[in-house]
This record gives structure tokens, sequence and C-alpha cells, in this order.
């Protein structure tokens, strides 16, 4: 004899994707709307024009969140004691301290380090989302009438793709030696750009000229670049700000 739901429960079991949903915001419905912003841009920039998005896509605000909710907890065990962040910032201050027997001691400083990791985690999504929510909000390249709804939703695509490509290079990072960690930082800024100026040109190619496309991507690729840069800055001062502030 199967059991009977309780009364008001209405509906399937939750699944293997709601558990994605409840701990990521992410379900089979996002992993498919990041696909098509990958292999197909257009069809996405489409349905942002739409105001249920063809019941076919994430929204793309929420998409980014979620990826950068990931980001984050990657980044946090990146930083962790044992993780290729720490290690490379602990030989710095261990040499720093054998040449310099003035300098502070290096366990006080790495003590500092990780409340300031911890706070920088906090600090980033919020200043992000806030950010980039506002430039969205400002920047016309998506065509003639597009309104500021529609505006927030195919820029933050491009962040999503942006979002994505990170997300990718950080796994890469715990293979890296503590010398390659500037050069590859360069280099992951490098290739988040271009994902940028290539989602804008594929998603709304045939919009206008050629040229004006490519000027466009160019403009709104740096922008987002810039912002980006502006981003990790602020999340880096509110860090050191929250940390000093706390007796830190």
């Amino acid at each position: 004899m199967s059991d009977a739901k309780p009364a008001g429960i209405q509906g399937d079991k939750p699944s293997l994707d709601s558990l994605f949903e409840d701990v990521f915001g992410l379900n089979v419905r996002g992993l498919n709307t990041i696909f098509h912003l990958i292999l197909s841009p257009r069809t996405v920039f489409e349905s942002a024009r739409v105001a249920d998005w063809r019941r076919k896509f994430t929204p793309t605000i929420r998409l980014t969140f979620s990826i950068i909710t990931v980001f984050m907890l990657l980044s946090f065990f990146w930083a962790a004691e044992d993780g290729m962040m720490y290690q490379a910032l602990l030989a710095q201050f261990e040499e720093a301290a054998a040449a310099n027997p003035d300098a502070p001691r290096v366990a006080d400083i790495m003590q500092d380090l990780n409340k300031v990791f911890a706070a920088y985690s906090f600090f980033y999504p919020i200043i992000y989302m806030i950010l980039h929510g506002l430039v969205a909000s400002i920047v016309f390249v998506w065509g003639r009438g597009t309104g500021w709804v529609t505006r927030i939703r195919l820029y933050f695509g491009l962040l999503a793709v942006g979002m994505t490509a990170s997300l990718l290079i950080i796994l890469a990072t715990p293979f890296l030696s503590g010398e390659m960690m500037l050069i590859f930082t360069f280099a992951g800024m490098g290739i988040a750009l271009l994902a940028y100026w290539l989602t804008y040109v594929r998603g709304m190619w045939g919009q206008a000229s050629g040229l004006g496309i490519i000027l466009r991507a160019t403009g709104v690729a740096l922008i987002i670049t810039f912002v980006d840069a502006m981003v990790s800055g602020l999340a880096g001062f509110g860090a050191g700000m929250w940390v000093a502030a706390t007796g830190a």
C-alpha cells in the first residue's frame, strides 16, 4: 500500500534538480540557458525581450547571481590555508619577515588575511550586482526602443558568460605555481573580455551594420571589464575597512 500525500501537498517529489536549485539556485533550465548563451546567444537575447523568457530560459540576473555564488564558494576554498593563493602569500610574507626582523609576525598577518578573505567573499557579490545593475541600465547598445528592463536582462546575459568563463578558469588555479599567479590573473581578465565581446557580436549580429556591432561589442566589453575591476577593488577596500573596524 503506497503512502498517501499529506493534505495540501501537490506536485512531483523533489529531485536532484530541486537540490541544485535549493543549494545554488541553478537548475536544468539554468544550465540550458548557460549553454545557449555560449552556443547560440541570439536565442537567449531574443527571449530576453519577452516577459516570460518564452518559458525556455532562466532570467539572466538570477543566473548570474547563482554563478557568482558558486564562484565565491570556490574562491573561498582556493584561499584556504592549503590553497594556492594562501600558500603563495604565506611564502612571500615569510621571505619578507626573514629579510626584515622588524616586520610583523607572519602568523598575525595570515590571521588578518583569513578575515580579509571572508569579508571579501561577503562584499563581492553585493557590490557586483549593485554596480553592474546600475551600469546595465545606462548602457545603450541594444537597439533603439529597448527598455531599461530589457537592457538589464541582456547586459546580465553577457555577465553570465563572463562569470562562467571565470568559474572555469578558477578551477585551474590549484595546478599553478605562485609565480604564475599574476600572469594568470591578467590572462583570465582577457578571456572574460573576449567572452563578453564574442557573446555580444554573435547575439546581436544583423541588428546593425557589421562595423557598428563590432564597435558596440568592443565598447560594452571594455565597460564590463572596467566595472569588474572596480568591483574587485571596492570589495577589497570594503574587506580591509571591515577588518580594521572589527579590531583585526
